[in-house]
């Protein structure tokens, strides 16, 4: 059985950054909390539990004693603003790229367009860049930008990890929707480059595995775009899920990961697919 592993897997920069500041901070200070999970993965999550960063769902639960992480895909402007004049310390694990359309979706409405986010409702990325500005409009689908009503001046963000096929149709009904459209293209590179080799994997390969947790939006995506593809497709969180009835009559298998599956992971489910393929051939 032929194995092919996608060129780019592992953390994107912004998830390897978070969590190297997450590290850093609990070992500098003993121990560091988080308003929710630093990303959407539950196996990064309880490594990073065992060096004492620790989730908190609740605000009222956060004790001032210990440092703060905001995660990485940004925290509501008014929460962190509160918690700065509350006295945490806080330390801000943001993805840069993040920022960056929060910088350009300011910008945006500045200008006084009426700024729309091209984004999954309530998803924390787009919930914190809609907390900096006045009144966005959300737009999920196709259904959604249809349903606007004309404006004059529209400005358009998007969220960094937004399906790029599916954006460009959006983009193309809200063209329609406007005078004077200013369209920002903040899908991140990472984003783009991994859709890009999940499509190759999935044209080339019999099977492919993307492996990453379930609530993972990006990795739902990848998914999603190999099994328009390749119905073949499978979304497993590690090896701990592979199935040896999918490998059967299978000569071929891709495997991709999400930006937040570590890729230690993604070496594991790799290692599985091959004694699955030998335990096959004996």
């Amino acid at each position: 059985m032929r194995i092919e592993v996608a060129k780019s897997i592992g953390f994107c920069g912004g998830v390897a950054r978070a969590v190297k500041m997450a590290e850093e901070t609990a070992e500098k200070y003993g121990k560091v909390q988080m308003l929710g999970d630093i990303v959407h993965n539950s196996l990064v999550v309880n490594k990073l539990a065992e060096m004492h960063v620790e989730v908190v769902e609740n605000q009222d639960d956060l004790d001032k004693t210990k440092p703060l992480l905001l995660r990485a895909h940004g925290t509501p402007i008014k929460l962190e603003k509160q918690l700065e004049e509350e006295g945490y310390l806080l330390v801000d694990a943001t993805c840069p790229l993040v920022k960056e359309i929060h910088d350009e979706a300011i910008k945006l409405e500045q200008e006084d367009r009426r700024v729309i986010i091209i984004g999954d409702h309530g998803h924390d990325e787009v919930i914190g860049i809609q907390s900096r500005l006045t009144n966005p409009i959300i737009v999920e689908s196709i259904e959604d930008a249809e349903n606007l009503d004309f404006m004059k001046k529209m400005g358009v963000v998007i969220q960094s990890t937004q399906f790029i096929q599916d954006v460009g149709k959006i983009i193309d009904v809200l063209a329609q929707k406007c005078d004077d459209m200013h369209y920002i293209n903040t899908i991140c590179g990472p984003t783009r480059i991994r859709q890009k080799q999940v499509k190759e994997l999935a044209l080339n390969n019999q099977l492919v595995l993307i492996v990453g947790s379930k609530a993972s939006a990006n990795t739902q995506r990848l998914a999603q775009i190999c099994k328009e593809i390749n119905f073949n497709t499978i979304q497993v969180e590690s090896d701990a899920d592979l199935e040896q009835k999918w490998f059967e009559n299978v000569s071929s298998v891709g495997i991709s990961g999400g930006a937040s599956t570590p890729e230690y992971v993604i070496d594991s489910v790799k290692k599985s697919v091959q004694k699955i393929s030998e335990s096959l051939l004996n």
